[in-house]
């Protein structure tokens, strides 16, 4: 964040088009952004971009210093509470534009109650474009971090028919909905995952710090091993003494899972393979489906039409095999043709909402299907992540139990034949 004050000379980048309608771009200095967009207007420069680049003068370290106050905003600072903080936006700003008040001073009255200095900062930056002319949504653009593809298009469809506030309040109801369904997902895997690690890094220290100590008595009593307990020792030594060579290959795995998983032809086959499994795949599914309905219901509701709502949508979505089941949409429906038929063999819809997304088709009503495959949708993933838990947790718990168990096993054995033969 830049501060101005009456000693410092600021410098800004600029982008603009002039009255030939070329681009124009280039860097100048002035006291304050007011100043520097006014000269550019009466020298014919339509802005697009304004943006402070740095600071010269003898005050240029105090901006240095008081910039350190966003460091712990910036790394505490996540994707979640991003998605909040615009849903915030969203939400205020409809009220405000329903109440009558101008798009300029409703962003001005909200960056007044804004707490967090990156989001102030981007707000800042959206209201000194909107008042040199540039549209909300084009304005929003520059700040691709916080205002994804679809928060964008629905703005900019909204802007286009009057309809701003009505697409704000349908964005804001969007990323609560978006929030929760992230949030209840997380909530579900994180203790599996706490509970799993625990397990492992408790049998690592036993292996490496505990069982060598004991192995080392018991292979100097001279006697023959327990086969559990050879088992034991050789695994023992194997990480104790090998542990470079371990640690190289898991990262040499990794690596090379994660280049797979990179490539198209390699998620496919994850995504695949992820979908085919009891469990899991159901959840990922429900998943999938609840958060396609979330967003055909905001932009349909936004009153962006159903081919281009896929497109964003299919330009939104990381999951290769919704893509192509998008895909697939969008061409039939540039075909004119019926969506059932090509997403009869859908790996990611289930039979019930491909019947659902064409009874609504149909019947044009598929904005109120849609909402309702949502509503239900989302019960059913909250329903799939208890139980998922309810397997998953029992399993890890015997999982844990079982290696444990084994490692206490063999080394107790011997101890207890030892005992056995001083009988």
């Amino acid at each position: 964040m830049v501060y101005y004050s009456r000693r410092t000379l600021a410098v800004f980048e600029y982008k603009g088009l002039n009255a030939s309608g070329d681009v124009i771009a280039g860097t100048m200095t002035a006291d304050t952004p007011q100043e520097g967009r006014r000269a550019l207007r009466e020298n014919g420069l339509r802005i697009h971009r304004f943006e402070p680049v740095a600071e010269v003068g003898p005050s240029q370290w105090l901006g240095s210093l008081r910039s350190l106050r966003t460091l712990p905003s910036r790394l505490l600072d996540r994707s979640a509470r991003r998605a909040d903080r615009v849903a915030e936006f969203a939400r205020h700003l409809a009220l405000l534009l329903r109440s009558g008040v101008p798009l300029a001073e409703s962003i001005d009255v909200l960056i007044a109650q804004e707490k967090h200095v990156p989001f102030e900062t981007v707000l800042r930056a959206t209201l000194d474009h909107v008042r040199g002319g540039v549209s909300l949504a084009d304005a929003l653009a520059d700040h691709p971090r916080w205002f994804d593809v679809t928060f964008l298009s629905a703005v900019r469809v909204g802007q286009r028919s009057g309809g701003l506030e009505h697409a704000l309040t349908e964005l804001a109801d969007f990323l609560k909905d978006k929030s929760k369904l992230r949030s209840q997902v997380t909530a579900a895997l994180t203790y599996p995952a706490i509970l799993m690690v625990l397990g492992i890094a408790v049998t690592l220290f036993l292996m490496m710090r505990v069982i060598p100590q004991l192995m080392t008595v018991l292979v100097s009593s001279g006697k023959p091993l327990p086969a559990a307990t050879a088992m034991l020792k050789s695994c023992t030594d194997i990480l104790v003494n090998h542990w470079l060579v371990l640690l190289a290959a898991a990262l040499i795995i990794a690596t090379a899972g994660v280049l797979t998983f990179k490539s198209k032809r390699g998620r496919r086959f994850a995504e695949t393979f992820v979908l085919r499994l009891p469990i899991v795949g159901s959840l990922v599914r429900r998943t999938l489906v609840a958060r396609f309905a979330q967003q055909m219901t905001m932009l349909l509701g936004s009153g962006i039409p159903f081919l281009e709502a896929v497109g964003i949508v299919r330009g939104s979505e990381n999951h290769l095999l919704l893509r192509d089941e998008l895909d697939g949409i969008a061409k039939a429906i540039e075909a004119g043709s019926d969506i059932a038929p090509t997403l009869k063999n859908s790996r990611v819809f289930p039979p019930l909402v491909v019947h659902l997304v064409a009874v609504g088709q149909s019947a044009g009503e598929l904005p109120q299907m849609l909402s309702e495959l949502r509503a239900g949708y989302e019960t059913e993933v909250k329903l799939a992540l208890t139980k998922f838990t309810a397997a998953l947790e029992p399993m890890l718990i015997v999982l844990m139990a079982g290696m444990i168990g084994f490692v206490i096993f063999a080394t107790v054995m011997p101890i207890l034949q030892v005992t056995e033969t001083m009988r």
